[in-house]
């Protein structure tokens, strides 16, 4: 990330007075209606500005300018939003309506976020049913030529920045100095583990906090605090399960909380939740199980952390073999101890990943995904896809 973004990141996410809020408000609520026409949407934009929440309302706006008649005048990629987020049922209506007038790929994908937050929504099993139908029946139309991925070509892992150690130092320094118990876990761990070092094709920084440690108000607030960090967003991670009347739900619980460090790395912090004899970490679209672990000290690069005690089977739920370095590595594919959630959401984002031009292992990746787990299926000559935990 450039300097240029991690000080727009900074200014986005930090205090703003009335004066400015209300100025961005009236500007959000014109702009949304001028490109979306409903007043719905401009009144919601206009709210999470006078809320003091700038990052949510630029996101929105950006999603809103790349799905709306502004798509040609706006360069580079579509970003990856799921535009629902923190949306009231009613916002929600209004953005189906909307959509329901856009036509080509983008709108299509962005209607099954839409379904996925109804069907989440949703407390009558009938009309989730119906709603989860319609999802079916859309998904379908658009994975219809999507083929089983060619496993004989290995799947690729992202390609990592420059990623210096006097960067890396840095960036876990500055989150080491948030009052808050975090422990270095994954491939940073496996760094101070088999190299006492950060590793050298790493490409960010990996901490863990205990559920009942983190206060995510203080993180934010000691985020804010300190010149060389950035907020860039979190994530819930949530599982739907059945209950007894035949409704799928479940409760989000915070998973991932993004930081940018002023060089430029990120720092992923994952929040670990106790599960019977496992302590599992993930985000909106994973899920990593490790047996409960206390912890110890360790050396990082001459830096003193705090890590799994029982490091060779942490590492080892982790990557099998993390004996032998790799240099590319994928944390869908590479991990065995992750899943994948039942959440229409977390779907509707593969399958935007899976669809979209884009990276080329990123779409193998989203695509083999959704066939490994039985959402996609062959028929005659054509792919269909299905919920395949209904």
């Amino acid at each position: 990330m450039s300097p240029r973004a991690f000080r727009a990141l900074r200014w986005l996410n930090r205090s703003h007075g009335p004066a400015l809020r209300l100025t961005f408000a009236g500007l959000m609520a014109v702009t949304t209606f001028i490109i979306t026409g409903r007043a719905a949407l401009a009144r919601e934009a206009a709210a999470l500005c006078r809320g003091d929440r700038f990052a949510t309302a630029m996101h929105r706006l950006r999603w809103y300018l790349t799905h709306g008649w502004t798509a040609r005048m706006m360069p580079g990629d579509v970003p990856l939003f799921d535009p629902t987020s923190d949306m009231d049922p009613g916002t929600v209506h209004a953005l189906a309506d909307w959509l329901a007038g856009r036509r080509g790929l983008h709108a299509d994908l962005a209607r099954l976020y839409v379904l996925a937050r109804q069907i989440r929504d949703s407390r009558d099993p009938a009309d989730q049913q119906a709603l989860m139908q319609r999802f079916e029946t859309q998904a379908s139309d658009l994975v219809r030529d999507i083929a089983y991925p060619d496993t004989r070509k290995r799947v690729a892992g992202k390609s990592a920045p420059q990623f210096t150690l006097d960067q890396a130092r840095a960036a876990l320094s500055a989150i080491q100095s948030c009052d808050l118990p975090f422990y270095v876990i994954s491939g940073t761990f496996l760094g101070a583990v088999r190299e006492g070092a950060f590793l050298a094709h790493d490409y960010d920084i990996d901490v863990g906090i205990d559920i009942v440690d983190f206060d995510e108000a203080k993180l934010r607030h000691q985020i804010t605090a300190s010149a060389d960090l950035a907020y860039i967003n979190a994530s819930d991670h949530l599982d739907l399960t059945r209950d007894p009347d035949g409704l799928w739900t479940g409760q989000p619980q915070p998973a991932l909380i993004r930081v940018m460090h002023a060089s430029g790395i990120g720092i992923d912090i994952f929040v670990h939740h106790p599960d019977g004899d496992l302590s599992w970490h993930g985000s909106a679209k994973h899920r990593w199980d490790n047996s409960a672990f206390t912890l110890a000290d360790y050396a990082l690069s001459g830096l003193s952390v705090r890590g799994p005690a029982d490091a060779d089977r942490y590492l080892t739920e982790n990557y099998g073999d993390w004996r032998t370095p790799v240099t590319s590595f994928n944390c869908s594919t590479g991990t065995p101890n992750v899943s994948f959630p039942r959440n229409p959401s977390a779907l509707a984002e593969q399958l935007r990943t899976a669809l979209l031009p884009g990276r080329p292992t990123d779409r193998q990746v989203a695509a083999l995904i959704l066939w490994q787990e039985g959402y996609l299926h062959r028929t005659g000559d054509r792919t269909t896809f299905r919920f395949g935990w209904i």
